[in-house]
This record gives C-alpha cells, structure tokens and sequence, in this order.
C-alpha cells in the first residue's frame, strides 16, 4: 500500500473539519475536473494538487465553497487508541482494533479490499467523480459483458 497522506479538510464557514484520505482527496479532485482519475494514480500529484483545489470543493456541512486542506499533522490522525483507515481517513472503531490490533483499514474498505475490488484500481465516473461499480451486462444470445456502471449518473463504460 502506498505511503500514507492523510488531509485535514476545514471549513471557516461552519467549523466542520474532517481527516481525508488520498482516495477520497482523488475522488474531491476528479469531481471537480482538476485530476482525472486513473488506476494507478500518483500520491505526490494529489499531495500537491489537493491543499490548492479544495476552494473550489463545496463543504458537506453548509454547502459554502470556502474549504481549506493541509497535510494533517500525525497527532491529528492516530492518538492513543484512535487509528485512522489508510484507505479513507475515518477512525478506525477501538473494537475493531482489539480484535485485530495491526488493523490499517476500516471495516468497509476492509470488505471492498477482500472481495476482490483493489483499492487502487477504483474506477471513478468521467462525468461525476463516482466511484464505479462493476456490473455484467447481458448483450443478447447468452452473452454478458462486464460494464462499469456509475450510481449517481448512470454513466456506463465497457471495462477494458
């Protein structure tokens, strides 16, 4: 898994701050077209890219476009029992760190990882910035094909 960047993401508007992940800083960039989202995207260009675009992004909170993002500082993201998903940023739940103390995913992105779906080969929607999901498609005379399908705006693209 890739070196671990994790945004702190603010609002001056309403106060709300959130850790962000690389993957969800990609999917923020690809829905305001500044990145186009590839399968083997570059950590350093979305370290880069990030803290300059997110004044464009609007805030979940109050919906003002006036958010701010830095490299968060590590006390900011792991304190004494609280460890943050590599994947997503959110805090991983103390439960699930006892049951498995060397945890680094949360139990969602955990499931996405062990079905199969590699968190680095997300498909992101051209139009949208979704993630994609995978679906089979029937073409007609018994034959399927595998077709990425977008669930916000039902983008679809044949997968290559």
């Amino acid at each position: 898994m890739a070196k671990t960047i994790l945004f702190e993401v603010r609002c001056f508007q309403c106060c709300w701050m959130e850790i962000w992940g690389l993957e969800h800083a990609m999917r923020e960039l690809v829905r305001i077209a500044r990145y186009r989202a590839t399968a083997n995207f570059d950590p350093e260009i979305i370290r880069e890219l990030f803290p300059i675009h997110a004044a464009q992004m609007e805030c979940p909170n109050c919906g003002k476009m006036e958010l701010t993002a830095r490299i968060a500082p590590k006390e900011s993201w792991t304190w004494a029992d609280e460890v943050c998903c590599e994947y997503c940023g959110k805090i991983i739940p103390a439960e699930r760190l006892a049951a498995v103390p060397n945890a680094t995913l949360c139990v969602n992105c955990q499931s996405v990882a062990e079905r199969g779906e590699l968190l680095n080969d997300a498909k992101y929607c051209p139009r949208c910035g979704d993630a994609m999901t995978l679906k089979s498609i029937s073409c007609g005379n018994g034959i399927t094909r595998p077709t990425f399908i977008c669930p916000n705006c039902r983008h679809r693209k044949t997968r290559t």
